[in-house]
């Protein structure tokens, strides 16, 4: 398709991900701004943060609208201790086998430890920091200066001055290896790690948890400030109460030697992003009900769903939500497809109908997901919104439903 011409224009034109290291020495972040900070919890507000996230500047929302705990009380169901979560049991079993997505997110709690700067360069051109986690930080409608003002409220202290001597970067590497953090941690650009099994390690699933939030370590030096490395490397809960980082038990010399390799070690590039290759159209009689299984149902519905459904909530995508003006798409019905969205003009469109360069707007959209994980900022918003994309033969089912005539 023509599509994948202009994707794979955008990806060589956006570089291999985030931007080099900041340099180590670089003048030290200054109080944030009281006007900056009270923007930005406003933001916050606004932008329904506390939807899928918990921390201290947020206010959580009725389970019913906080995404993560509802999936949670429905993966706990009514059986489990503390479960409470009150459905038909066929429907209850159902919706436990598809919840994939949003069981689990970081809290933004103890955010004192990281860069003002990199919070609001995340925001803006959000990347894949937990590769263990197949939810990602989404891009969301936000110019520079309202990404700034959330990371003041996010961050709003002055950075403390470093005040730890360097250490031995070889030594820091053995360390990482010695304690066990490659269990969880991936650290791209560095020969691999070999991790020795943790001395104490928490139960299956506190392990399963940690490895899932664990950030690539690549990013600590665009991170974290250098003596929150140090603070979080002593004792990392008295940064982040609960955090499921655990303490690694280390002697002062061993943290400074551990710090200087992580904040100074060179890296290698990252790899150069691989287009998607759009399959070509399958030469079968393709259904509605097939697309609807494959993609619809199982991925769209829960962000573009009928108000009638979810007490008039039809999520980002349909009725509003997360900064997003609601576009009125539907996408739980052939008949509601059908009906298209509404455009920046106010005006209805369809989603199935060709982009100039041939490809359908609803499978562009399903691309430029699969380009905005190698790094890419395509025109187009990709979808699902911060998951993980469509499978490439999903995506082929769809386009071949639609060339055939889009019969229900």
């Amino acid at each position: 398709m023509p599509r994948l011409a202009a994707l794979a224009l955008a990806f060589l034109s956006c570089g291999t991900g985030p931007n080099p290291p900041v340099p180590l020495d670089r003048p030290l972040e200054p109080a944030a701004d009281p006007a900056q900070i009270a923007r930005g919890q406003a933001l916050l507000a606004e932008l329904q943060c506390a939807r899928c996230h918990d921390g201290d500047a947020l206010t959580p929302p009725p389970r019913e609208r906080h995404c993560v705990h509802c999936h949670q009380s429905i993966l706990a169901g009514v059986a489990a201790v503390g479960g409470d979560f009150a459905a038909p049991p066929a429907e209850l079993a159902r919706w436990q086998r598809d919840i994939t997505h949003l069981r689990e997110l970081p809290e933004l709690r103890g955010l004192g430890r990281l860069r003002r700067s990199f919070v609001a360069a995340f925001l803006l051109s959000p990347h894949d920091l937990r590769p263990g986690l197949n939810t990602s930080m989404p891009r969301l409608h936000l110019d520079e200066p309202s990404a700034q003002a959330l990371a003041a409220a996010l961050v709003p202290d002055a950075e403390p001055a470093p005040h730890e001597p360097a250490g031995d970067p070889t030594r820091g590497r053995d360390l990482l290896g010695e304690h066990g953090c490659t269990n969880c941690h991936a650290f791209t650009g560095v020969a691999t790690i070999t991790a020795r099994p943790l001395a104490h390690p928490p139960d299956p699933a506190t392990m399963l948890r940690a490895s899932q939030q664990a950030p690539d370590l690549r990013f600590t030096r665009d991170r974290l400030r250098p003596a929150a490395l140090h603070t979080w490397l002593a004792d990392p809960a008295a940064l982040k109460p609960g955090t499921l980082m655990p303490d690694p038990d280390l002697r002062q010399d061993e943290i400074r030697d551990l710090a200087t390799y992580l904040l100074t070690t060179p890296l290698e590039p990252l790899p150069p992003p691989v287009p998607p290759v759009m399959l070509p159209l399958l030469d079968r009689e393709v259904g509605f009900a097939e697309v609807d299984a494959a993609i619809f149902h199982k991925t769209c519905w829960h962000c573009h769903s009928d108000p009638s459904y979810a007490s008039g909530d039809g999520g980002p995508g349909n009725t509003g939500g997360l900064g997003f003006t609601g576009a009125s798409l539907d996408l739980s019905s052939h008949a509601a497809i059908s009906s298209g969205s509404r455009g920046p003009d106010g005006k209805r469109r369809s989603v199935l109908a060709p982009l100039p360069d041939g490809t359908p707007r609803i499978v562009a959209h399903l691309l430029a997901r699969h380009a905005e994980l190698t790094g890419a900022t395509p025109e187009l918003r990709g979808m699902p919104l911060g998951l993980t994309p469509v499978p490439l033969a999903d995506i082929q089912l769809l386009a071949t439903w639609i060339a055939q005539g889009r019969k229900p």
